[in-house]
This record gives structure tokens, sequence and C-alpha cells, in this order.
């Protein structure tokens, strides 16, 4: 028979799969954007060289690199070398921790049947990732739009799982652009 305690740890256990695998297609996005920007007289765009610092590989900068063709294309966006805009790309990973209370447990105290006895607590770590897409004005140099998303970070995926993961990042990232006027 299984203990309260065991049950309660194999529950956070599901719990913590649920989020980490749903956490490839779930993201919090945000943007942020020059409001008196005139976004409509862009039409060209290209890529600035993503420097190490930027905390992304070349592999993983080739998967990023297409996905953002792929969308900005969709939305009538073309790729050039004498660009209207150009995109800056940055990566960072931290370590979060998560610490769950369930609380107090229950049984018989000195008067009776009550509250008492000692909770469990359950605490995980994981990684959580947040991709900074930066436009660029190349005429002014100077950042017109920045999109963010950050979410968990998948241990270990496969070379499948981690490209649909960037594909769906950029893409729910580029929804917000270009910004509409009543943003």
């Amino acid at each position: 028979m299984l203990s309260v305690k065991h049950l309660l740890s194999i529950i956070s256990l599901f719990a913590f799969a649920f989020v980490l695998f749903t956490g490839c297609s779930t993201i919090s996005v945000n943007q942020d954007y020059d409001t008196a920007y005139d976004f409509s007289k862009l039409k060209t765009f290209g890529f600035l060289a993503i420097p190490a610092a930027a905390g992304i590989d070349q592999i993983n900068a080739d998967r990023l690199s297409a996905a953002i063709k792929t969308d900005l294309g969709a939305k009538g966006f073309t790729l050039s070398e004498k660009a209207d805009f150009a995109v800056a790309l940055f990566f960072s990973k931290n370590t979060k921790t998560s610490i769950q209370s369930y609380g107090y447990g229950y049984g018989y105290g000195y008067r009776g049947f009550g509250y008492g006895g000692t909770g469990y607590v359950d605490v995980t770590q994981y990684d959580e990732g947040t991709l900074v897409i930066d436009f660029i004005d190349v005429a002014d140099n100077k950042l017109i739009w920045r999109g963010t998303g950050t979410g968990v970070v998948s241990s270990n995926p496969s070379m499948e799982e981690r490209t649909a993961n960037i594909n769906n990042a950029v893409t729910q990232i580029l929804a917000q652009f270009p910004p509409s006027k009543a943003e």
C-alpha cells in the first residue's frame, strides 16, 4: 500500500514532467518597441553576426535563422544584403528552483483527530531559457523592436525536438511583429 508521502512524491514527479514536456510549447512572450517608429516602411531584413557572448552555438544559430526567415518571409519581408532592418539574437539559460509545499498532515493529536504532523516539501531544479530577438534600423543603427520568449528548456532533446522548440519559440515571439497601431 502506498503511503500519502509516497503518493504525493509520485504526483509531484508527474506534475514536474508535465511542465517539462509542455514547456517547449508554452513560453512567456513579451515585446518592446519604439512607438514613434513607422514599421510600415520596412521591407527587407538581414542578420547581424552572432558574437560568442550571445549564448548561441552555430547549429542553433542556423536553426534560429531558418525559423526567422520563414516567419518574416510569410509576413512579406525579404532577406537582403541591403536590409532595412537587421536581426540580432541573444540566448541565456538559468537554473531555477521550484519549491512546492503540501502543508500540514492529518492525524490524531492529544485531544483527538486534527491537523498536525509534518507536511511534504518537494524541491526541483530546472533550466529556464530566454531568447531575445532584436530588430535594428540599419540606417539609424537604432533598436526599434525587441521580442523575448522565456520557457522551460527540455533536457537532452533530440535534434527534431530542438528544431521544433526553436520554430515554436520564434513563431510565438514574432507573432507580435510588426506591432499594430492600436498597441
